[in-house]
């Protein structure tokens, strides 16, 4: 289907009709999270269209018989859901609420779906390019990496108007059933920053008790064993050894330490431990 374009199947505008229960999908950014949560979409029955500057996640999504080719003003003139699900809040920004993105060629009642992890001011210009527009901005980080977007057992933290929630939530429940909905779009953001900090937290923990434990004598594996049966037992520590996070997730860990304290900041509080594990990331992700 690659090369396939949306013009001649757009609607007239409004929210979007999900009666029939097929919708008109798009999806911008294919990446470890994107692209299963794309497939999975396909897989009951969507007309997905995706996006992505790699042209391999493309090749896939066309073969599982989506669509590929179509631009951001298309799918912002025809799709019902646009999902965007990219790492930085530059890139996030562009495709949303840049001169040539889909804020700037919404259809009236277009639901943007921001999978991303944001800083709280990305997510309040988001927020408002889409109003803007007359469209929806639907604040929805998710949780669970590849593995969780390929098994189906994705955590969706969701800021959203009740109409929006009422057409976001089945989407969501094809990846995951742990849907928690915490306000107003922007407070998920808020939510998965502080997320973000305890679970790095956990990794943090995690290395140096696992260093400690080696460095004395005892295997990595009686290591783990003594952890993960007490208190100290996390999904970090029961995945320890068995999920590869480095080197691509250092990066992201990074920016979304910088910009939770840099939301600390603005709160007037401290987060002396986030600080130190910016500091130790390369040292710490295994």
């Amino acid at each position: 289907m690659q090369g396939s374009s949306l013009i001649d199947d757009a609607s007239d505008g409004g929210a979007p009709d999900v009666t029939g229960g097929r919708m008109c999908l798009g999806f911008v950014g294919l990446g470890v999270q994107g692209l299963p949560l794309a497939l999975n979409l396909l897989t009951q029955g969507h007309e997905v269209h995706g996006i992505d500057i790699a042209q391999a996640p493309l090749a896939t999504l066309s073969n599982a018989g989506g669509s590929t080719g179509s631009s951001l003003a298309e799918l912002a003139r025809s799709c019902d859901v646009v999902f965007v699900c990219v790492a930085t809040d530059a890139q996030v920004v562009e495709v949303i609420a840049g001169g040539a993105g889909l804020a700037a060629h919404a259809r009236p009642g277009l639901i943007i779906v921001n999978h991303s992890t944001v800083s709280a001011a990305a997510i309040n210009l988001l927020v408002d390019a889409a109003r803007a527009a007359g469209a929806q901005l639907v604040d929805a980080p998710v949780s669970g990496g590849a593995r969780g977007a390929e098994q189906r057992t994705m955590s969706f933290m969701v800021g959203a108007s009740d109409e929006a929630m009422a057409i976001c939530e089945p989407l969501f429940r094809i990846s995951g059933q742990a849907i928690l909905r915490t306000g107003a779009p922007g407070t998920a953001t808020i939510g998965k920053l502080a997320h973000q900090v305890t679970i790095i937290g956990n990794i943090l923990a995690m290395a140096e008790g696992m260093r400690l434990g080696t460095a004395a004598g005892l295997s990595p594996e009686m290591v783990k064993q003594i952890i993960t049966g007490g208190l100290a037992r996390s999904f970090i520590a029961e995945t320890w050894g068995e999920i590869k996070m480095a080197p691509h997730a250092i990066p992201i860990y990074g920016k979304d330490l910088e910009n939770s304290l840099r939301l600390a900041a603005q709160l007037g509080i401290e987060l002396p431990g986030a600080e130190l594990m910016q500091q130790q990331l390369p040292n710490i992700v295994p």
